[in-house]
């Protein structure tokens, strides 16, 4: 699985940030306008500045973000689709999976047949902690 990290690169301030947001908040961000008023620049800028720097619009990293969620979920559990997708920011099954075939090529269900068992019981580095059922 690709990991979106940014912590690393020698990125401006402004891209981190909004990197680091989305990475920490991807459940609950609604969209980028909400990302840039809580950066306090303005959409246009936000979006020239983050896809200058790492080459993608922070709306994409968003979904990326997701989707990489979602994988993780389809692989560590038994959890259905609906509660997934409430998990990783979407607004429902039917939403997360129009948005999964459009990014992977396949349903979660096909994606989740195809590499279950593909990696260990542990979690992927860094998403610890970042999921909640109850």
């Amino acid at each position: 699985m690709p990991q979106f990290t940014t912590e690393n690169q020698n990125l401006p301030e402004l891209t981190r940030q909004a990197a680091a947001l989305i990475r920490e908040h991807f459940m609950e961000l609604y969209g980028v306008e909400e990302l840039s008023e809580a950066l306090g620049v303005s959409k246009s800028h936000l979006v020239r500045s983050f896809s200058a720097n790492l080459g993608l619009t922070p709306g994409r990293y968003l979904t990326k973000m997701r989707v990489e969620a979602v994988k993780a979920l389809l692989l560590r559990g038994d959890y259905t689709l609906e509660t997934i997708a409430g998990l990783c920011g979407f607004s429902g099954a039917n939403y997360l999976c129009k948005v999964f075939k459009k990014e992977c090529g396949l349903t979660p269900t096909r994606w989740r047949e195809r590499y279950a068992g593909a990696l260990s019981d542990l979690p992927p580095e860094g998403w610890e902690g970042k999921f909640y059922v109850w």
